[in-house]
């Protein structure tokens, strides 16, 4: 299979690295694209206003791999591999994102819009992501992934799409199985820090935490990677509300 590896949080991150030895041990063809520098929520954004730069670098243990550190954005690298860096990839893999992606962390995620751009060129695509903001277990991820891909592909059957799978951040002897779920609706702290700088200025720093939504959702993918399962989310980037769109026309349709 003929892989193209992108990620948000840049070339030389550790699960892109274990992610891209994993696959590459299983026999795969594999292109790594990538960020120069770490990405994180930057979500979809591309670069219109400055030209990019592709470097080649060398990943250890991916000797003859094609490995390119790029100075822009998650969407920007796998649009640069495909549409110049001569690569045709069956599917577009990104990660393995070393923090969750989760909830409404998909829509800030510059992996999920890696993935996302993808599947918006049609090619299948796959997000990756482990829960936690360290680097445990993550070639035991990584390990597991590789074993799974072929059953993702069954996925895409009927033509590209985008899969967002999460691991939980324990070892693989104690993975539950696998669930499919849901996003779960999530807030972010709204409220920033402030600090007096020395030149008179209030500086803004972002809190962390975010609060889960209340919902009446059976189970989502925040709770199965919690309760140990290893959790997969079919997305798309039709932002169209489907539920409300009737209204909208009752409300606002007419002739001239």
């Amino acid at each position: 299979m003929r892989i193209l590896l992108t990620n948000d949080d840049g070339w030389s991150a550790v699960g892109i690295r274990e992610l891209a030895l994993a696959l590459f041990a299983q026999g795969h063809e594999l292109m790594i694209a990538a960020p120069e520098e770490n990405m994180s929520c930057i979500g979809h954004a591309l670069t219109l206003r400055r030209p990019l730069h592709a470097r080649r670098v060398d990943v250890p243990g991916l000797e003859g791999v094609r490995a390119y550190a790029i100075d822009g954005t998650p969407a920007d690298c796998v649009r640069l591999a495909l549409g110049n860096l001569d690569f045709s990839p069956d599917v577009v893999v990104s990660g393995i994102n070393d923090a969750p992606n989760i909830g409404t962390d998909a829509v800030y995620s510059g992996t999920v819009s890696a993935a996302v751009e993808g599947f918006m060129v049609d090619v299948p695509s796959v997000a990756v992501a482990k829960d936690s903001f360290d680097l445990d277990y993550m070639d035991e991820a990584a390990g597991y992934f590789a074993e799974l891909l072929p059953e993702l592909m069954r996925f895409f059957d009927d033509g590209p799409a985008v899969l967002n799978v999460n691991f939980p951040s324990v070892p693989r002897s104690e993975y539950r199985g696998i669930r499919t779920a849901p996003l779960q609706l999530q807030t972010y702290e709204l409220r920033f820090d402030e600090r007096l700088e020395e030149d008179g200025r209030i500086a803004y720093y972002v809190r962390p935490g975010k609060t889960t939504v209340p919902s009446g959702t059976e189970y989502t993918d925040e709770r199965a990677v919690r309760d140990g399962f290893v959790v997969i989310t079919p997305l798309t980037y039709d932002m169209t509300d489907y539920k409300r769109f009737d209204k909208a026309a009752r409300l606002f349709e007419r002739n001239v």
